[in-house]
């Protein structure tokens, strides 16, 4: 039972946690913060390990055996690729599962999005996942996850505060992934072989605007106002007006994933009755 390593535990790294614990398998978590890893451990039955990306020796002290496998999920700081290259030689050639983004990608104009779409992000934070991605070397697998929801997080809750606002028109299509979706897909990646990129989406790539109104009438909310681009950070913008549809053919026929959740109407109808 080969030991699971997880680089940066936030809300994905701690539903993907729960499962490894609750299947027996041996886990470490790691967080920037020592007393944060060390309490996140405890609440979740594993080892909490502070580790840095930034800080080969951090990464040098969890003693990460060959056989490992080590998900990253830590966003990446400053020098994304150095990073990774990190994290690579205090792996010893193990399993190496880096989570990234489908904005690593350029913007869609409404196309089906493929793995061999071209890397050309619009925002800061695809750019650094791409360069993160760009230093992955040896035995690897990058998962491009589109945008995660699930229990706590997502649109439903936004609007649900009040606080959701449609960017431009509504017509850009987004495509999401269930948070237990991608677990069930990095759980499949380390029990594979398969090397490169592969997305990781559902099957119901929909218009921004079709899925704010949608979830506003089901739940009872008003719905959300449309605003201008140019009124938006454009970090935001970018993300919600790349309009791409997101193929994941490759997750179905090659990781052999079946969604559980393969729509974000039937997490809908789940939440709101």
């Amino acid at each position: 039972m080969p030991p699971y390593f997880v680089i940066g535990c936030g809300y994905t790294g701690a539903a993907l946690v729960r499962v490894l614990v609750a299947r027996g398998e041996p886990v470490t978590l790691t967080r920037r913060d020592a007393a944060v890893a060390e309490a996140q451990g405890r609440e979740l039955g594993a080892r909490g390990l502070r580790a840095d990306l930034g800080d080969p020796a951090s990464l040098a002290a969890l003693a990460i055996p060959a056989d490992a496998i080590v998900v990253c999920l830590a966003p990446p700081a400053t020098d994304p690729a150095g990073e990774i290259r990190h994290l690579i030689a205090a792996s010893h050639g193990a399993r190496l599962i880096y989570v990234s983004s489908t904005g690593i990608y350029g913007p869609g104009t409404g196309a089906l999005v493929d793995e061999t779409w071209p890397i050309a992000p619009v925002t800061a934070a695809g750019r650094a996942r791409a360069g993160a991605e760009s230093a992955l070397a040896g035995n690897w697998i990058a998962l491009r996850p589109a945008g995660i929801y699930g229990p706590g997080r997502g649109m439903i809750e936004r609007i649900r505060a009040g606080g959701y606002r449609i960017i431009g028109d509504g017509s850009s299509h987004v495509s999401r992934i269930h948070v237990d979706d991608l677990v069930a897909a990095i759980l499949a990646a380390a029990a594979s072989d398969i090397i490169g990129a592969i997305n990781i989406a559902d099957d119901d790539p929909s218009p921004i605007g079709e899925v704010a109104d949608t979830i506003a009438a089901r739940i009872g909310a008003p719905a959300p106002p449309r605003v201008a681009v140019a009124s938006v950070d454009p970090e935001v913008a970018g993300m919600l007006t790349a309009n791409r549809r997101i193929d994941n053919t490759r997750l179905k026929r090659d990781l052999g994933v079946v969604l559980r959740v393969p729509s974000w109407r039937d997490h809908l109808q789940t939440v709101a009755g």
